[in-house]
């Protein structure tokens, strides 16, 4: 009896199994409970150069190309960066973070120096390389030549321009999976509206004749329709007009002479150039610019708010010179501006003394 209870039960068991097996509710539950190793490791994205790019399914482990790409990731996600492209300066670590000093430096991967240190890479293990920029028209080969040599995925997201960096951060919160990039996204989105329907509301003739100049002498200058010069047009007239205008960080070698028969109402200077002796100097004292001390320094910690590199350090560029354009047209505080931006894109909270210094020479007294 004992035994025909038992092979009873061991038949019900069975009949129980076998239905689980065929969708039943005990196979449901039980494939809920699949292992996380069972789950998907990778998946697929696209990036803006249309490689279809595998890459872990949740990125903890970053490098970046180049100086571009490492100031940009710098703003989302330092802390899943596993070295630099470049040394950062005191000053911008300042800023950034005193950790990031002891990372090792990889250098660039094209261009620049061209000393990419593959080994140093492999020895840091990052689960992906990060290229962001202008798309040359070798980079979907180079990129690829580049993963298949270090068997490490590498993808590009294009950034060309003050439009563009809200799209930049929002690939990042796909790849990354991050909501700190999805929050720079809306900011950077918001922060150019407000400033192009502020402009919109100037006529073009009561918008300042403006030139940015740099150099040593201050004779170089971002001219009209350049890779980074898209504050000064956007918000101003750039006088600054050549035939081949320059994508480089040095801009177009003008000459004094020429500066002078366009003849500018608003100069901003580049942080290292002749802002602090400009107004001495009897070659420049005609200016209208100079001669009615409406000429501004640009700030630079810890980079240059308008270009060298241009990148999302432009999105609080754009709202100071626009601010510095039209005082009127904005009912906020400058200072409250720019530490809401130091604080969301670098995680620095600034001092006042911080802020005075930052912006010597950049705002009217």
């Amino acid at each position: 009896m004992r035994r025909r209870t038992f092979l009873s039960a061991l038949a019900a068991l069975a009949v129980a199994v076998s239905l689980g097996a065929c969708g039943g509710e005990p196979a449901a539950q039980q494939s809920e409970q699949q292992p996380a190793e069972e789950q998907a490791t990778t998946r697929v994205v696209t990036d803006s150069l249309g490689r279809e790019v595998e890459i872990p399914a949740e990125v903890e482990r970053i490098a970046a190309s180049g100086p571009v790409a490492q100031q940009v990731l710098l703003t989302v996600a330092p802390e899943k960066m596993v070295g630099l492209s470049g040394e950062l300066t005191d000053e911008q670590l300042a800023y950034l973070g005193e950790d990031l000093a002891d990372l090792p430096v990889f250098g660039q991967i094209y261009g620049g120096k061209g000393d990419f240190n593959r080994e140093a890479v492999a020895a840091a293990d990052p689960q992906l390389i990060i290229d962001i920029g202008e798309a040359k028209d070798s980079l979907t080969e180079e990129l690829d030549t580049l993963q298949d040599q270090i068997g490490i995925p590498c993808v590009h997201i294009d950034s060309t321009d003050l439009h563009s960096y809200a799209d930049l951060y929002d690939q990042l919160a796909d790849i990354l999976n991050s909501e700190k990039a999805a929050e720079l996204a809306e900011y950077c989105r918001d922060a150019v509206a407000e400033v192009e329907s502020v402009v919109a509301e100037v006529p073009e003739d009561e918008r300042p004749r403006a030139a940015y100049l740099l150099g040593d002498t201050g004779t170089n200058a971002m001219a009209r329709g350049g890779f980074q010069s898209g504050i000064i047009d956007l918000c101003s007239e750039n006088v600054v007009v050549v035939d081949n205008p320059s994508s480089s960080g040095k801009g177009n070698e003008i000459g004094l002479e020429q500066i002078a028969l366009w003849d500018p109402e608003l100069i901003v200077f580049v942080g290292d150039s002749i802002y602090d002796t400009v107004g001495d100097d009897p070659a420049w004292a005609e200016m209208t610019a100079i001669k009615s001390g409406n000429y501004f320094r640009a700030p630079s910690v810890p980079y240059n708010w308008i270009s060298m590199p241009a990148s999302v350090n432009q999105i609080i560029g754009l709202q100071w010179y626009a601010r510095l354009c039209y005082p009127d047209r904005f009912d906020d505080d400058l200072r409250d501006v720019v530490g809401e931006y130091y604080q969301l894109f670098y995680g620095h909270d600034l001092t006042d003394e911080e802020y005075d210094a930052l912006m010597r020479g950049a705002v009217r007294e």
